[in-house]
């Protein structure tokens, strides 16, 4: 009789232990509960060591994983277009091109492609987010024309990265991070808006003045 008592003082103190322990492991992980589960969802990244799951990062808060996979392709898209960019330049750098005011231009391109990538890693570590670089493919050719074909494939460029902002942006606000929204719209959308608009400006202006001489006059101009 005593023996059966034991085993069943035994039994109660398991059932107590285990949803605590239970709970405890869930608990850990409490932070993940608002992020997508389904390994399908589109742009879903997963937080993975050698010793299995990455713990969430302390600062982590409403920052949803399908944002975070956007702004590291944004920042991949950021580079590639810097790197584009570095191929302008030493394009138009050639001796037999000769246009320093467009070699300067595209240089600056680049420079700041770069800077708004560093700012996104940045604002990737700020909500807790991991920074994942890929690979960076390099531009398809080397010859890019004249100016203004240069100009017409820069304003490609700059209009493929605001259309990516902009979904990514979307992003953003179907996972109500009002935070990420408006800093992508201040820091990014504003600006590009208004690059978008200047080099079709310059574009404009060397339809008008022509090849020749008139781009050779363009390439002295304050801007460049």
């Amino acid at each position: 009789m005593g023996t059966s008592l034991l085993h069943f003082a035994l039994l109660m103190g398991l059932l107590v232990v285990l949803p605590c322990s239970a709970s405890s492991r869930k608990d850990h992980y409490r932070f993940r509960n608002d992020m997508p589960s389904n390994p399908d969802d589109e742009g879903e990244t997963h937080h993975h060591d050698f010793g299995g799951i990455l713990p969430v990062s302390r600062c982590r808060h409403n920052y949803n994983e399908r944002t975070e996979a956007g702004i590291n392709r944004q920042i991949n898209l950021m580079m590639y277009v810097g790197y584009v960019y570095h191929s302008m330049a030493q394009h138009f750098g050639r001796c037999d091109v000769a246009l320093p005011g467009f070699q300067k231009f595209f240089r600056q391109m680049a420079q700041d492609q770069r800077e708004k990538a560093e700012t996104l890693m940045n604002y990737q570590n700020l909500r807790g987010g991991l920074v994942r670089l890929q690979q960076v493919t390099a531009p398809s050719t080397a010859e890019w024309g004249s100016g203004i074909e240069a100009m017409e494939h820069a304003l490609e460029l700059e209009k493929t990265i605001n259309e990516a902002m902009l979904e990514l942006n979307m992003v953003a606000l179907q996972h109500e991070d009002v935070h990420a929204a408006t800093y992508l719209q201040t820091i990014f959308l504003n600006p590009q808006v208004e690059k978008i608009f200047t080099i079709s400006q310059y574009i404009t202006n060397l339809e008008r003045v022509g090849p020749g001489l008139g781009e050779y006059m363009f390439d002295k101009l304050p801007q460049n």
